[in-house]
């Protein structure tokens, strides 16, 4: 080997021994995710989950009239919801 090759080895060692600290980060805004969004499996802040993937709301649909017959004139009758 030579001089470059074991200054490379050199500083990959000296990298490996090191403390590891892996920090997740958030995928829109980049900064630091909480303890519970990396448990949830989240890998979005709860910040950009709100604006990004907003709630949806259901909308109460008004009550359903209810059907009448109505006779037609040929002797048949129509179903009309008013």
């Amino acid at each position: 080997m030579n001089a470059q090759q074991l200054e490379i080895d050199r500083a990959i060692r000296e990298v490996q021994r090191g403390p590891t600290v892996i920090r997740y980060t958030c995928l829109i805004c980049k900064k630091y995710l909480n303890e519970w969004d990396v448990k949830d499996g989240k890998a979005v802040c709860w910040k950009c989950r709100e604006l990004s993937f907003p709630t949806s709301r259901v909308e109460k649909v008004p009550e359903s009239k209810q059907p009448r017959l109505v006779p037609m004139k040929n002797g048949l009758y129509a179903i009309a919801v008013d």
